[in-house]
């Protein structure tokens, strides 16, 4: 802390200024915005009670009833596109293995080489979840290949993403394995997941410039590179340059439609929320259009909307732009706008 008076350094903790008696202004705010945000704070392993994120009732009480778990099945329609996938793969597989015993020598690897990567598609496919036995401390993966129990420990979450044509995956591990648990696949357990990992996570306190106090919240996936899109889009662009000076008008509009798309995808994530600092009184969004002040009137929420899976989205709009928080990015602080916006 630099005191306002005399301009000398102390403790921020302390109550004045060691050099001149003046008070320190920002004495006792820290701990007033912990009874503010203190449903931000870092939760430990033994904190995490697995039944608590269940969202219904007989669940928990089937589960205490029964064995003490809740068994969550793959989506019917990705068993099926597992199993297909498999198949498809096996055909070209037993062809090309057929062929490396028929044909010469000199064309040996090829076929080799086509038949392994077959089989390794093979086996990625057989490693999918087919089922989650979720426990009250623990939750369990069944594959092909048996089960495997992991806590909810920090540790075990390796990677979180968004697939735009499989939705949101969160990615765990167990020592050399690595195992995918999609949303369209897993919607509750990809859900409940994302928000144990949110409340494991340190929420640490930050003093700001003039004192106020807010907690950063980071996003579980990371916001897209806008760097790989510039990329795109100029690539697109002198490609179809490129063929307009070649007198290939064909592939110079598929170039430029190309480019309008990668443009387009690009002016959508602009928009996107990297973090969100959070204060007693207000919220900042921070964009890629600098940072975004909200209060918590409802005439600055836009609107709310549920997607397919039932992830909820606050939509919110500052002059002509509009911002989006997703409950699977940033569980927890959607969790906080469910109660201050009274959003069921």
């Amino acid at each position: 802390m630099i005191c306002p008076k005399c301009g000398e350094e102390y403790e921020d903790d302390m109550q004045c200024c060691l050099w001149c008696d003046a008070p320190n202004p920002n004495y006792g705010r820290v701990e007033e915005a912990e009874c503010k945000v203190g449903s931000v704070q870092k939760r430990n392993q033994g904190e995490i009670n697995g039944f608590d994120y269940l969202e219904h009732s007989d669940e928990v009480k089937f589960a205490q009833r029964t064995s003490g778990y809740v068994v969550f099945k793959i989506a019917k329609f990705e068993f099926v596109k597992t199993v297909v996938g498999m198949l498809f793969c096996l055909g070209p597989f037993l062809f090309f293995a057929a062929m490396f015993f028929v044909e010469e020598q000199k064309s040996l690897w090829p076929l080799l080489l086509v038949s392994g990567c077959f089989a390794f598609y093979i086996f990625v496919l057989s490693r999918t979840v087919l089922a989650v036995k979720w426990y009250k401390d623990k939750f369990v993966l069944k594959t092909l290949y048996g089960e495997t129990e992991l806590s909810f420990d920090k540790s075990v979450f390796a990677e979180f993403g968004y697939e735009d044509d499989k939705g949101f995956c969160v990615c765990l591990k167990k020592g050399k394995w690595i195992f995918v648990l999609r949303e369209k696949a897993f919607p509750e357990v990809t859900k409940m997941l994302c928000r144990i990992y949110d409340e494991l996570n340190p929420k640490d306190l930050v003093l700001g410039e003039n004192g106020s106090v807010y907690a950063e919240f980071k996003p579980l996936k990371r916001p897209a590179a806008m760097g790989w899109y510039v990329v795109a889009f100029l690539f697109n662009i002198f490609l179809g340059l490129g063929n307009i000076l070649a007198s290939d008008s064909g592939y110079a509009a598929f170039a430029f439609l190309f480019a309008a798309i990668v443009l387009i995808c690009a002016f959508y994530h602009l928009s996107d929320v990297f973090e969100i600092r959070w204060y007693k009184d207000k919220f900042v969004l921070c964009t890629r259009f600098g940072e975004k002040t909200f209060s918590f009137d409802k005439s600055e929420l836009q609107k709310t909307k549920r997607d397919e899976k039932g992830a909820l989205k606050f939509f919110f709009k500052k002059g002509r732009m509009s911002f989006v928080v997703d409950e699977r990015v940033f569980p927890e602080v959607a969790a906080m706008m469910k109660t201050h916006y009274g959003v069921e």
